[in-house]
């Protein structure tokens, strides 16, 4: 069982942090090495962490079409900064999902494998498109096609990713039935 599912799986409906036999996470980490902690902990932040990412890679694709609509390069190194800050998170994001979903290369539950890469890919894809940005910012001229492509791509990903750490977290994929 992987540290979400633990998580998840300990809450009652008060709330109360609880394990699955009862036992408070306090007591039930007693049990635990300080690296088996440390690794639990890691994987916590995750949630935490995500957000920040999404919000930069959707604002940066929002930026760069604000400045092309008000024919402004400027808007340009906004969404620039705003790719460089969201690689950064997207690659600590990854690292502390890596930690919540275990170090398998391949899993059980297809939504979390696929979760698991596809975030690993957003982190990659996000340095590409933050290194693509200062590109052409140094050569203007060059044609932003590919860079338009992959930040347009990059959008429609996180939103897939979105949507599949929901399902996963909130429990099957009719979590926003209507």
């Amino acid at each position: 069982m992987s540290t979400v599912d633990m998580n998840m799986a300990g809450r009652d409906i008060a709330g109360d942090d609880m394990d699955m036999g009862g036992m408070h996470e306090e007591t039930a980490n007693k049990n635990k090495s300080f690296g088996e902690r440390l690794v639990s902990w890691l994987g916590r932040l995750h949630t935490m962490v995500i957000h920040f990412p999404i919000a930069l890679f959707i604002g940066a694709f929002g930026v760069e079409l604000f400045g092309l609509w008000r024919r402004n390069r400027d808007y340009r190194h906004v969404a620039h900064i705003m790719l460089v800050v969201g690689a950064l998170g997207a690659i600590a994001a990854a690292f502390l999902g890596w930690f919540a979903g275990g170090f398998y290369l391949t899993d059980r539950n297809p939504i979390l494998m696929t979760h698991r890469w596809l975030g690993t890919l957003i982190a990659v894809f996000g340095v590409a498109l933050a290194w693509m940005a200062a590109r052409h910012r140094k050569g203007p001229e060059r044609s932003r096609t590919l860079y338009w492509v992959l930040l347009g791509l990059m959008t429609l990903a996180i939103s897939i990713q979105g949507f599949l750490g929901g399902t996963f977290m909130h429990g099957g994929i009719n979590h926003l039935a209507f």
